[in-house]
């Protein structure tokens, strides 16, 4: 009868020792799906800074305010929306290329966090598809230039 309770012990540091040895599997996170746009084109980091730097990204907005974005030809661009009621918001920020993701981050929008999109040439626009697809895809007109002077 001593016997049977002296093996009892083991028996539970056995069986908890083997609990704690099959750890739960790690948690992998869903791939990202790439975005796409139909009928238009994937722009390389490179063809977007060609395309892009020294010149200007111009959007009428739904509610019939428009946005003027310059992006220099080092990368810090210069933001301005005027509101149908003639009302302007301004901001400054700077372009990171990393790889084929355009990263833009804004001193006072979105406290300076980055986000980044991929850009598509569709016809004569630029279409920005946030990478997080916590954004709606934004359409572009490519003005030459400076043409507002931001």
């Amino acid at each position: 009868m001593t016997t049977r309770f002296r093996a009892l012990p083991g028996l539970l540091l056995l069986l908890a020792a083997g609990c704690a040895a099959t750890p739960e599997p790690a948690a992998v996170a869903p791939a990202r799906p790439e975005p796409t746009v139909v009928g238009g084109t994937r722009l390389t980091g490179p063809e977007f800074r060609q395309a892009v730097f020294g010149n200007t990204l111009d959007r009428s907005l739904p509610n019939g305010a428009r946005l003027l974005m310059h992006v220099a030809a080092d990368g810090e661009q210069r933001l301005r929306i005027v509101g149908t009621n003639g009302q302007r918001a301004t901001d400054r920020g700077r372009i990171a290329i990393n790889g084929d993701e355009i990263c833009t981050s804004w001193d006072r929008i979105d406290a300076g966090r980055q986000n980044c999109f991929a850009y598509f040439r569709l016809g004569e626009s630029l279409v920005a598809i946030e990478m997080s697809g916590a954004m709606t895809p934004t359409r572009f007109n490519l003005l030459p230039g400076n043409p507002e002077g931001l």
